[in-house]
């Protein structure tokens, strides 16, 4: 099995909500799973591979797209173990424990302190230290927007929770040794750059850039050989999905389900946490069924009934190549001392902002703060910039709408620069506008209305002009748009 590491950082706020309903209390999810990153190597090699290495990279299970966790100090997090118990009036960082290895639970002194499971926290587990993750989130409220009278629609009012920018995520993608190493490089090259994620992605969340890096994996105590009557602990670093005989899923899997054929499940010991949504499939606009499986950071605890060797780490049950299935076997985190409580120890250090966001707030000072500059000298000069930017661009749509409205008159119009300004909102850079553009109005039933009276030549002449010329291309085409759009009316 062969693996690449990337690293994934948050160029704005990025929206993964935990359903796809569009209604009620919206909350957005800790990881990034790996469908995310399925969907972006599908979309541009799907056709573009041969029928067989589409079915070995999107459908046979052997391309597997990890979850992306929140990083720190170089480190990639795992959710919190269910295992993990602490007093009631205590803090976790005070006293925790790893409940299936405390001996004298039903002691007065254990009974006392009324211990409590830890659910929720990703945390990096390093060098004997265990170092809680800071991801800050923001809740905005938004309005549908009615294309009809550009406004807000009445009474349609929704709020969404998005992962902050500049936050850094580690993930991984697998390969079974079958695969080649021509379908391993491309699809690297596939994933390597900026994409956009999640919801609203067409207007200012989703994006991110994703590159290669290197990461370190957590350690097993797993022996070589796992003898009889031992206990094995199966700790869900994935969200697992298991189906029973009859293709119906299940909360309750096998020990052959969890990759140890001779064993038996001890669900006395056990501590599993289970989830239900049902995913949407934007290709058929439709709901799949629902997904029904074990969340992270459950453990089970298996009994082996014979002798049997094991790797550290592996893939178990279903949608495997979405980030499903992945199980760490003995992680080193879970080991504990002779009463229970557990080997690591929490780091006091404090929470601090992402290194990319630092590295980005450093740019901006060096490139708008000149040495010697106040701030208000350098706040007037980048105003007096943005305002000779506006003036420009409208300087220039003014001149386009009075010498060319005669030609795109009509409300079959309006509607295309509705579409044209969408296109503009969700390209990434000036090039990718005029492309998307002339894509758009070349191709498919709206290229015979364009080739009408020259209006395809009059826009793309327009565009090319101003490109490269130091004006926005993405300001300059979302204001021309609403302009026509008017004037068209």
């Amino acid at each position: 099995m062969k693996k690449i590491q990337f690293k994934c950082t948050l160029l704005s706020d990025v929206i993964l909500s935990v359903k796809a309903a569009s209604e009620g209390n919206q909350s957005t999810l800790d990881f990034i799973p790996g469908n995310s990153f399925l969907g972006i190597v599908a979309s541009q090699l799907y056709k573009k591979e041969t029928y067989r290495e589409s079915f070995e990279i999107f459908h046979s299970g052997k391309v597997r797209f990890g979850d992306a966790h929140c990083a720190k100090n170089g480190i990639r997090s795992v959710k919190i173990p269910l295992v993990f118990y602490y007093p009631k009036l205590k803090k976790m960082e005070e006293e925790c424990y790893v409940i299936h290895k405390v001996t004298n639970l039903s002691s007065d002194e254990m009974i006392h302190k009324q211990l409590k499971q830890c659910r929720s926290g990703f945390y990096c587990f390093s060098n004997e230290k265990i170092l809680k993750t800071f991801l800050p989130k923001t809740f905005a409220i938004k309005s549908a927007y009615d294309k009809d009278y550009r406004r807000s629609y009445d009474e349609k009012m929704y709020g969404y929770e998005s992962l902050n920018q500049g936050a850094e995520f580690y993930f991984d993608v697998t390969f079974d040794d079958a695969i080649t190493d021509m379908v391993q490089s491309n699809v690297k090259k596939a994933l390597e750059g900026v994409h956009r994620i999640g919801r609203s992605k067409t207007a200012q969340y989703g994006l991110v850039k994703i590159e290669t890096c290197t990461f370190d994996s957590y350690n097993s105590n797993l022996p070589k050989f796992v003898k009889t009557g031992e206990l094995i602990e199966v700790y869900a670093d994935g969200r697992l999905i298991f189906m029973d005989q009859y293709g119906v899923p299940t909360f309750q899997p096998s020990a052959e389900d969890l990759g140890i054929p001779e064993g038996k499940i001890r669900w006395d010991l056990s501590q599993v946490r289970t989830f239900q949504y049902s995913p949407w499939n934007f290709k058929r606009q439709a709901y799949d069924a629902d997904r029904c499986g074990i969340e992270k950071g459950s453990v089970f605890i298996v009994e082996v009934q014979k002798e049997t060797s094991l790797e550290h780490s592996g893939f178990v049950g279903f949608y495997q190549n979405e980030g499903f299935g992945k199980v760490i076997y003995n992680p080193d985190f879970l080991g504990a001392d002779s009463n229970g409580r557990i080997l690591y120890q929490f780091s006091k250090e404090k929470d601090t902002e992402a290194i990319c966001k630092k590295e980005k707030a450093s740019t901006l000072q060096e490139k708008y703060i000149p040495a010697g500059d106040s701030s208000l000298l350098v706040y007037l000069r980048k105003r007096k910039e943005q305002e000779q930017q506006k003036y420009k661009i409208y300087r220039a749509i003014n001149q386009f709408v009075n010498g060319n409205k005669d030609y795109f008159k009509g409300t079959t119009f309006a509607s295309q620069w509705g579409e044209i300004r969408s296109i503009a909102l969700r390209s990434i850079n000036d090039n990718e506008v005029i492309d998307n553009i002339r894509t758009y109005i070349g191709h498919g039933i709206k290229e015979k209305d364009w080739n009408v009276k020259k209006r395809k030549e009059l826009l793309l002449k327009f565009l090319e002009t101003h490109l490269g010329n130091g004006m926005n291309m993405k300001e300059l085409v979302i204001n021309l748009a609403s302009e026509m759009a008017k004037t068209c009316k």
